[in-house]
């Protein structure tokens, strides 16, 4: 019986040392270089206008931010009510509305003013800040750049985060 297991065992010693036995030896891979990619003109050029295009968007963005930022600020003297800054804020809505759009456009929001005045002054009298109120104005009356056509929520906004007491 010792005999037979001694069988396999020589056969498999055999066989290991018959087929080299050994572990090959790890032979450094010979890595081909990689040709270096030549960029088309046309892309590269494609490349050049896209990031120029959004640099410029970019900066644009940054100029119209700091400009709504720059007319935030109080008038010399500040209404004493409330309400009466508030309607003052809605007026100041509507003159920068026709400074700013013309045709169809001016016509579409002069018509939403039956919804939007109301809108605008309870949301106004609802801060409860006479200060934010009077930035509204001032700042709406002094925006008379065309490129602040658009920018009109955040004017407000500004004004609202810069002079409304928290919680206020």
């Amino acid at each position: 019986m010792p005999v037979r297991r001694a069988v396999p065992f020589a056969l498999a010693l055999f066989i290991t040392t018959a087929c080299g036995g050994e572990a090959k030896k790890a032979e450094p891979e010979v890595k081909a270089e990689e040709p270096k990619k030549v960029e088309d003109d046309a892309v590269a050029k494609r490349r050049a206008e896209r990031e120029a295009k959004a640099k410029a968007e970019k900066d644009a963005e940054d100029a119209r931010v700091a400009a709504v930022a720059a007319l935030a600020t109080l008038p010399p003297k500040l209404p004493k009510d409330i309400k009466k800054a508030c309607d003052a804020v809605a007026d100041a809505q509507l003159k920068f509305f026709e400074r700013m759009f013309e045709g169809p456009e001016l016509e579409k929001l002069k018509a939403a003013q039956g919804t939007q005045r109301p809108m605008t002054v309870n949301g106004c009298t609802g801060l409860g800040s006479i200060e934010a109120a009077a930035c509204q104005v001032a700042a709406l009356d002094a925006a008379t750049d065309k490129t602040l056509k658009s920018s009109i929520s955040d004017i407000m906004r500004v004004c609202i985060e810069k002079y409304a007491k928290p919680g206020g």
